[in-house]
């Protein structure tokens, strides 16, 4: 790879890892062609990009920057995923294939600020992703209004089946 082709791909990984959610580390060492699809699919599917990198042009990437942090992490055969809306749902993507492929290690991550170490990305994968969180608390939310409004159409309902039963009564007196 020639000088510019290296400044470019430096720019590249720069731009994306400014914008990312979070940013993780791992050793890709011994898997087949078919898990790394595998592996890019899952990505793929929880808004991952997932690339092999040479550790030298990520350390020119981060430098300078928080994500400097994880230069530590850059050893041996290096791939990088990394996060562009939700860090939890790509730990919880990553961590569920390293339990299914033994070969996958993670190394590390920065998210939101902070280094994290193996178990740390598998601590943050147990965590709610943003849909979860948001339902959770919009449910929340509702509840109190939910219950008000069940006891102030309670009265309305009894009124309804008291006066249903009463026509029922009749009817039956008729018939």
């Amino acid at each position: 790879m020639e000088r510019a082709e290296k400044a470019k791909v430096v720019e590249d990984i720069k731009a994306r890892v400014a914008k990312a959610a979070g940013v993780f580390v791992a050793d890709y060492r011994g898997l087949t062609v078919e898990q790394v699809n595998n592996l890019r699919k899952a990505f793929r599917a929880a808004g991952v990009e997932y690339h092999v990198v040479k550790n030298t042009l990520v350390r020119r990437a981060i430098a300078g920057t928080g994500l400097e942090a994880i230069k530590d992490h850059l050893k041996g055969m290096t791939a990088i995923a990394i996060a562009k809306k939700d860090a939890v749902t790509a730990a919880k993507a990553a961590v569920d294939f390293a339990k299914a492929n033994e070969a996958f290690k993670l190394r590390g991550a920065f998210v939101e600020g902070q280094l994290l170490a193996a178990d740390g990305i598998k601590t943050l994968s147990t965590m709610p992703t943003q849909a979860e969180f948001r339902a959770t608390l919009l449910g929340t939310l509702n509840a109190p209004a939910a219950k008000l409004m069940a006891q102030i159409n309670a009265a309305g309902q009894q009124l309804a089946g008291v006066l249903q039963a009463k026509v029922d009564e009749d009817k039956k007196k008729a018939a």
